[in-house]
């Protein structure tokens, strides 16, 4: 894989990461707190996923039409 879509990919993982953790240690309880990460990790890890490929050019891919 292409390194600038891989670092695309982890700097919005880590942004996603430590803006979930702010959020669920300073407005949750702590009885809450292993719940949601368990029920959160499917959207933290799909967020930079979605937006790593969404954000991604063809020419970054080695992609070529047809043409």
């Amino acid at each position: 894989m292409p390194l600038k879509f891989v670092m695309r990919f982890l700097i919005i993982l880590f942004a996603v990461l430590i803006l979930a953790a702010t959020v669920i240690q300073f407005f949750f309880s702590s009885k809450l707190t292993t719940d949601l990460w368990i029920i959160l990790v499917p959207l933290i890890l799909g967020v930079p996923i979605l937006a790593s490929v969404v954000l991604t050019k063809d020419d970054e891919l080695n992609i070529h039409s047809g043409h």
